[in-house]
This record gives C-alpha cells, sequence and structure tokens, in this order.
C-alpha cells in the first residue's frame, strides 16, 4: 500500500524536468542544452533561444536558477542609425537579444546631413535627454566627435565600423578572410592581375577590405601594381559610375580581367554599366563584390559573386557583447569578427572541383 499523501503528491507535484527531456523535444544533445542553459558560448542564438523556450515551456529550473539572486539587466539601450537603409537584419538580431536579456530597446535614426548635430538639444534623443539609458549600439558610420563624446559617457558597441581614435567595442566582418575567399576563387579561374573598385580611406570597412585584399595578393603571389585599385568616394560614388567604368576598361586593356568591388551596391552598379557597353560578363570580365545586402535588388542582372554575413546574428552579438561590457566596465575594448563566406554568383566562373575533394565526396556518398 501507498504511504499516507502519496497519492496527493503524485497529482500535484510536477514531474521533475532534466536535460534529457528538454534534449528530445529541441532534437539537440544533452551537453548543448546544458551549455545554453549556463549561458555559455560557442551555440547558435537560435539553437540556444529554442532550448531555453523548451526549458520554460516544460518547467525546467535548474538549482541554480532556484538558489540564485535575480539578475539584473542593463534596462534601456539606445539603437543609433544614419543613413538611407533601414537594417532590418540588425533590427531582428537585435530584438531577438533583447528578448533574452529581457532588455528595452530605443531607437533613434539620424539622416547624413544631421547626424553631426546629434547632441544638439533640438536633435538630441528623448531617452538621451532623461537620461534612462544603460549603453548605445551604432549603426552605420557615425562622425568621430559623436562617437567619442557618447562612449565617454555610455558603454557603447559598433556594428562593423570600427573608430581608431575611440576605444570601443566593435562586432565586425572578418575582411580579410572574406577577401582572401574571393581572390582565392578569381586565381583558381585563371586570373593573375585582380583589381580592387571601391578604395575610401575614410571609411574604416572599406581600408579593412582593401587590406585583406592585398594580403590575399600577397599571399598566393599575385602581381601588385598601382593601376590595379580604383579610389573614390562612397558617398558620391553613384555620380563616378562612368569613370570608374572607364578606369575599369582601361584596366583590362592592360589584362586586369578580374575586379573585386568594395560591396555589392558598387559591384552590380559596374556590372550594369559594363553590360550597357557591350562588355561581356564573365567572358571579358570577372566580377566579385562583398558582403549580400537584404537592400539590393539585382533585377535582370546577374547575380554578383560575393560574400554573405550573418547580419541577425550581427546584432544579436552585438546586444550580447553591450551587456557585457555593462557589467565588465573596465574589460579591453573587444573587436569581435563575424565571418564573410563566399557565394558563387553569375558574375564569375565556378572555380573547378577539386579531384581530391570530389573523390572524397562521392567515397562518402
Amino acid at each position: 500500500m501507498r504511504a499516507r499523501g502519496e497519492g496527493w503528491k503524485m497529482i500535484f507535484e510536477k514531474p521533475i524536468i532534466g536535460l534529457d527531456d528538454i534534449a528530445k523535444k529541441t532534437g539537440v544533445a544533452v551537453s548543448t542544452v546544458s551549455r545554453a542553459l549556463r549561458d555559455l558560448p560557442g551555440i547558435h542564438p537560435k539553437t540556444r533561444m529554442k532550448v531555453l523556450r523548451e526549458a520554460e515551456l516544460l518547467g525546467y529550473h535548474s538549482r541554480r536558477q532556484k538558489n540564485a539572486p535575480a539578475k539584473q539587466a542593463p534596462g534601456h539601450i539606445l539603437i543609433l542609425t544614419v543613413g538611407e537603409e533601414i537594417p532590418s537584419q540588425y533590427m531582428a538580431g537585435l530584438s531577438r537579444a533583447s528578448l533574452e536579456l529581457n532588455i528595452s530597446l530605443h531607437f533613434h535614426h539620424a539622416a547624413h546631413d544631421t547626424c553631426q548635430d546629434l547632441l544638439l538639444p533640438r536633435y538630441l534623443p528623448l531617452c538621451l535627454r532623461e537620461e534612462i539609458i544603460s549603453g548605445i549600439i551604432l549603426i552605420y558610420r557615425w562622425p568621430e566627435k559623436i562617437v567619442d563624446k557618447i562612449s565617454r559617457r555610455f558603454p557603447t558597441v559598433s556594428i562593423v565600423h570600427t573608430y581608431p581614435e575611440t576605444p570601443l567595442d566593435v562586432l565586425g566582418i572578418d575582411h580579410t578572410g572574406g577577401l582572401f575567399s574571393l581572390v582565392k576563387h578569381l586565381k583558381s579561374t585563371g586570373h593573375r592581375q585582380i583589381g580592387f573598385l571601391g578604395l575610401d580611406p575614410s571609411v574604416s570597412w572599406s581600408r579593412s577590405r582593401f587590406s585583406g585584399y592585398l594580403e590575399a595578393l600577397l599571399a598566393m603571389d599575385l602581381p601588385i601594381h598601382a593601376d590595379q585599385s580604383i579610389q573614390f568616394s562612397l558617398e558620391t560614388w553613384k555620380e563616378e559610375t562612368g569613370q570608374m567604368t572607364d578606369l575599369v576598361l582601361k584596366g583590362l586593356e592592360k589584362g586586369i580581367r578580374g575586379w573585386i568591388c568594395a560591396d555589392d551596391f558598387i559591384g552590380y552598379e559596374l556590372c550594369s554599366e559594363l553590360l550597357r557597353r557591350g562588355v561581356r560578363i564573365p567572358e571579358d570580365i570577372a566580377l566579385a563584390g562583398f558582403h549580400r545586402h537584404p537592400h539590393v535588388y539585382h533585377g535582370t542582372l546577374p547575380l554578383l559573386t560575393s560574400t554573405e554575413v550573418d547580419g541577425e546574428l550581427l546584432g544579436f552579438n552585438a546586444l550580447r557583447q553591450l551587456s557585457h561590457r555593462i557589467s565588465h566596465p573596465k574589460d579591453f575594448p573587444r573587436l569581435i569578427l563575424m565571418p564573410a563566406a563566399f557565394r558563387q554568383g553569375q558574375t564569375t566562373i565556378p572555380s573547378p572541383v577539386d579531384p581530391k575533394k570530389n573523390h572524397l565526396q562521392k567515397t562518402n556518398s
């Protein structure tokens, strides 16, 4: 017979939920569940959210959760964007992270011609005026003076853009790795002379991509000449499309048949103008861009060979890093790089298949 009260316990007490129960529901390993619940690094945000959501639905509570004091959330965070684009991928990642961290987000958008006046009374965001925020995330390029002033008062994280004169955390892109993959691809398809289009010394990511391009040429024993790089302002580049196309065609006369553009916007503009002038792509000139973007619509143009960055993950990790910075204000500034994966398009000839790799693929299949 059951002891008195045992039946009531079985009816009213909730069953004990273990890590294996969450693992079965989510389809991931128990070790992954454990790391996600302990907030350890090395887990994709989507997997972490999936585990946390299932743990909550099952009513899982670890001993640490029961005994530990409640976490102090960073509270209110200001997201500053500038320019014409809506950073939808970054926003999606920031929103997911804010739910996980229990953070309220405040958004303020500024035009290019007013961003330098952000701290004037007329343009000052209300949350800055009321001083209710704990930190700031910068999206796109802000004036150095503005960044310097706000980062002195608030923990600040920048997405993609670096500010060498201002020590702050940056969630950036592995420009070197991305450029290495593009140069390697063009070399594998027979290009010995490869040009770079879109160097703007005033823009940090343009400088970084150009540096990555030069490093890749050196690593692959490819020639470097002054006429292989074309420099112009990224603020007025659309007005210079005709001129930059003329320079690319002059490079073609010197044997430069492969070009890497600083970003996909420039790549598609150049592609359109070259096709209009009767140049065949990729037969006459092979083109590559950098950082496929959700706002780039190529229409009837061939899909650009480029690199792809997980923008949502960039936003997600930016807010997590800001939360860490608020809790650890004396840590050294961090530069965290997200990979830029190679993506084959229609503007370059596909790389030849490595016989060894092809053999392995057939064996494994």
